[in-house]
């Protein structure tokens, strides 16, 4: 028997938690385990031996978590778990997070490099204490440790047993390890919306448009909701430039019937709505999403979403679609998720439905649940609630950030903090595109049973910086608004980036672009060419927001389309790859209207001679002239002219007006 006294030193540390934290190494491989228990629908990995690697999920407080290893409960006897690191460490202490109904360990073994066995604990009598968990600091001779082998005794156990976690250290100093969260974070006030959006009953599920405009909610139960059982409706507030919000709608029907109604996102123009459900013909609701658009008269019939092998083996699922569009994020339980509910992403594909649902990863999801997903604007940037990862209560809201494309790869979560996150559930969480306030549900101080508030976030938890641009889609001929389709690609390689919808009355439009990139964006519709607008966002430092209107030329004799998207080097006129993407969509226009004749002029500012930007002018457009006769359109349908500084369109006294007078245009003959 060890001498305890002189080997061992054993302290427990209960409700706060002190050690080496930046000094300690987690167990990172499972060697073989005597048991796990297993639970119908508890997921694949809870509850395994698998759970004790990494660091301690259930924290600062103790608990029953499918994030710790809990023997078989029905067997009484001697259990054991016997784990690994894979760089051997030299240690003189080990931590054992026993995060439910501690006690039951009878003796600690670690293993050297030649697998040579120290015993550093040994209790003859293990004996539940009267604690919910506590954490075992054990005191040993250095040693280089390769493996732990604990054992326990549950012999005297009526009840479920579980470590969490086990760690080893070189180290004197104690420290407190913390929630992942920054220090000293400075959130602005928690504002609750008032009664012109909360009531007495419960607001739920807030969406909030990217540009802030507008937000979508559930009332629960409200007087005012659709059907006799006056189950769940959406309604919706308008937000003025002061930020007051006027009295909330019920969205009606067809989106709102007798069924529980709740949206789930909002397209980044505000016309396209997704819905929970699906919307059957004969009024009865199904499992699944749907999505309704904005037309002249008012929401459309709600049409399904088809995911491809979609299916939820739990009772509960969350989403959120990307402001492009083109991904989903989804709460669902299936077989290959490690808990009840894994976060898991699904894109748009070309036939206009969504891929097989892939698992987001061991860096998001873990044993336990995690739902409300929220993609910010930016593309990369992710807020969920969990209650695998260290947090204040039940469920917490965290975010994380992407690292690549592969949607696989994350940033550690980071625990969002109070006063978003409380002692109970939290979850449901929508930003607009600024990334500036948060909009969440609280029963905390609430007019009602739970009420949204908005509350302004520290810099650390807000998204990348994005552009907004906004504004109308017109004719160019009439300066009306035009129904249109408006895409946007990456100038550099043309890849399709997102698109959006103008509102089919106003003409209205909104895109969110994310920094980083240089962008082509533009407006389609039938029996116009667009003007083609380009911007460059490789060095964006703060979020801002762009009024610019989109123009489409009627395809008519006599109209002019300005390329805004041919680019050359300064003083030359050999076409940059970034032009490519442009000329592509002339020449396609020459293809679709195969007796349109065009004439393609060249224009400089004044800077230099006027022979000089003559000749330029004139190289450019043939430059045009000649890619689109090498790509198979004839010669014969293409005149080129070379204006030089004669027919400016802005003052040359600015660069940025110089800049406007540097064109490629053609005419319609």
């Amino acid at each position: 028997m060890i001498n305890m006294k002189t080997v061992v030193t054993i302290v427990l540390f209960l409700n706060a938690i002190y050690l080496c934290a930046e000094k300690i190494y987690w167990a990172d491989s499972l060697i073989a385990v005597s048991s796990e228990a297993r639970f119908v629908n508890a997921g694949r990995t809870a509850f395994n031996g698998i759970q004790v690697l990494g660091k301690p999920n259930i924290m600062p407080d103790f608990g029953v978590s499918p994030c710790a290893w809990m023997p078989d409960y029905t067997r009484n006897g001697m259990e054991w778990i016997k784990v690994g690191f894979k760089i051997p460490t030299m240690a003189s202490k080990l931590f054992i997070y026993e995060s439910y109904n501690p006690g039951a360990i009878s003796k600690v073994i670690v293993n050297d490099e030649q697998e040579n066995e120290k015993i550093v604990y040994n209790n003859l009598n293990p004996t539940p204490i009267q604690e919910k968990g506590r954490v075992m600091s054990i005191s040993f001779a250095k040693t280089v440790v390769k493996s732990v082998r604990i054992e326990i005794t549950t012999v005297n156990y009526k009840d479920y047993y579980q470590i969490d976690a086990i760690g080893i250290c070189d180290c004197r100093e104690d420290y407190e390890p913390k929630i992942n969260q920054p220090e000293n974070l400075i959130y602005g006030e928690k504002i609750n919306l008032g009664e012109n959006v909360n009531s007495k009953n419960a607001e739920l599920g807030p969406v909030i448009t990217p540009d802030g405009t507008t937000l979508y909610f559930t009332r629960d139960q409200h007087p005012d909701n659709i059907g006799d059982s006056k189950d769940q409706d959406i309604w919706f507030s308008t937000v003025d430039s002061l930020g007051n919000f006027s009295p909330a709608q019920n969205i009606n029907a067809p989106i709102n019937n007798e069924w529980n109604n709740f949206a789930i996102g909002i397209s980044q123009d505000g016309n396209v709505l997704y819905l929970g459900n699906i919307y059957n013909a004969d009024g009865t609701q199904s499992k699944g999403l749907s999505r309704s658009f904005m037309t002249d008269s008012g929401w459309s019939f709600p049409q399904q979403i088809e995911i491809e092998d979609y299916y939820n083996l739990g009772r509960f699922s969350s989403f959120s679609f990307s402001a492009n569009g083109k991904v989903l994020i989804m709460s669902v339980e299936r077989r290959d998720s490690y808990g009840e509910n894994d976060l898991y992403v699904s894109f748009l594909q070309e036939n206009g439905t969504w891929s097989k649902p892939r698992n987001l990863g061991a860096d998001i999801n873990t044993a336990a649940s995690e739902d409300t997903p929220f993609l910010a604007a930016d593309g990369a940037t992710l807020y969920f609630s969990s209650s695998g990862h260290p947090g204040y209560g039940s469920n917490d809201m965290f975010v994380a950030r992407r690292l690549d494309e592969s949607w696989q790869r994350w940033s550690e979560p980071i625990n969002l903090g109070k006063p978003i996150n409380s002692r109970g559930w939290d979850g449901y969480y929508s930003l607009p595109a600024s990334g500036e306030y948060a909009y969440f549900v609280s029963t905390e101080n609430s007019i009602g049973r739970e009420d949204i508030f908005k509350i302004k976030l520290p810099s650390e938890f807000r998204p990348y910086n994005v552009v907004l641009i906004k504004g109308k889609v017109l004719n160019a001929k009439t300066m009306k608004p035009v129904e249109a389709t408006i895409k946007y690609e990456y100038l550099a390689n043309a890849q399709n980036a997102g698109i959006a919808k103008s509102n089919p009355k106003t003409g209205e439009y909104v895109i969110t672009l994310p920094g980083g990139h240089r962008y082509a964006y533009y407006a389609v519709a039938n029996g116009f060419l667009a003007l083609n607008e380009n911007i460059d966002l490789s060095s964006l430092e703060q979020y801002k927001e762009i009024k610019k209107d989109l123009l489409l030329v009627p395809i008519e004799i006599g109209q002019k389309v300005v390329l805004n998207n041919i680019f050359f080097e300064y003083g030359k006129y050999e076409l940059l790859e970034e032009s490519f993407a442009e000329l592509e969509r002339v020449k396609k226009f020459m293809i679709e209207y195969p007796h349109i004749r065009i004439t393609i002029e060249g224009h400089t500012d004044n800077i230099g001679s006027l022979q000089y930007n003559m000749q330029l002018s004139l190289n450019r457009a043939k430059a045009v002239r000649d890619w689109l006769v090498e790509n198979g359109i004839e010669a014969s349908r293409i005149k080129f002219k070379g204006y030089g500084p004669k027919k400016p369109i802005a003052s040359n006294s600015t660069e940025e007006g110089r800049s406007r007078n540097r064109r490629v245009e053609f005419e319609i003959e």
